[in-house]
């Protein structure tokens, strides 16, 4: 039977379809369901109309089953740019998270478990329930940041502040030089994170990079804490630094980080 001819049986059944298009379902993908009919309707192996129903009711039966076993295209969204800074807390990790989905376009969570990024590990509750700020794995977090299309940096930074967070907090520091010594290391880390973001995004190095606010009111407080710091370390004598080093000493298993705040406060007035 001819195409033309399938189209006209087809049309004198109520099932009119275009002849090119009985031409198509034969060479390209999934034929849609008039089509279906209109092959049903129009063919001459069924001889009366419940014939004819039976062969259209297989026919969308084997449609659908076809459609479910189809492989759903894979959908891309915009790669995010943004790199976490030093995130020290979980609610920290959920914004930077929220923040990388938004950068993507916020694609659904049903399109999040279903990439490849996500490879199977995740469920669409467990993403939804991620970023409602459940507390990740590390399995669980990699595998978010690669279905949201997380640069290498952005996903290294969120899995240093997995093991940062879970590692608990650090003991507070006692001697002077120690307060100094982690407040540049947390300008280093800050200035190490301001690299990736440049490197990523190919911004020249002598070119300053625009931090979003949260970033830069972290930055701002780390560096007016190292600023306070060494200016009270620097106005201290060496009799104060050995005083100090004699209560800390002493004083093992109080807070000596506050005293020592106070302290200085006391002997340094107006720093």
């Amino acid at each position: 039977m001819t195409f033309p001819r399938l189209a006209f049986r087809a049309g004198q059944f109520g099932r009119p379809v275009a002849e090119r298009t009985l031409r198509r379902a034969l060479q390209e993908g999934l034929p849609g369901v008039q089509t279906v009919r209109a092959y049903a309707w129009g063919s001459r192996k069924a001889t009366d109309n419940q014939a004819r129903g039976a062969l259209e009711e297989t026919g969308l039966r084997l449609r659908e089953a076809a459609q479910r076993a189809a492989p759903v295209p894979a959908r891309t969204w915009p790669v995010p740019v943004y790199v976490p800074g030093r995130v020290r807390t979980w609610s920290g990790l959920t914004r930077a998270l929220n923040r990388l989905r938004l950068e993507a376009g916020k694609p659904p969570v049903r399109e999040l478990a279903a990439s490849c990024g996500a490879a199977g590990r995740l469920s669409k509750s467990t993403i939804s329930n991620l970023l409602d700020g459940q507390h990740p794995t590390v399995e669980q977090l990699a595998a978010l940041a690669a279905a949201l299309g997380a640069s290498p940096a952005a996903t290294d930074a969120l899995l240093a502040a997995h093991r940062r967070i879970t590692a608990g907090p650090r003991p507070p520091a006692v001697y002077p030089c120690d307060v100094v010594d982690r407040a540049e290391e947390e300008r280093e880390d800050r200035r190490e994170q301001d690299e990736k973001r440049r490197r990523f995004r190919g911004i020249p190095e002598e070119k300053e990079v625009e931090l979003d606010p949260y970033d830069q009111q972290l930055r701002d407080e780390e560096e007016a804490a190292h600023r306070r710091w060494v200016a009270w370390v620097d106005g201290l004598s060496a009799d104060e630094l050995a005083a100090l080093e004699r209560q800390s000493v002493a004083g093992a298993g109080r807070d000596l980080h506050a005293e020592l705040t106070a302290y200085v406060a006391r002997i340094c007035p107006g720093k």
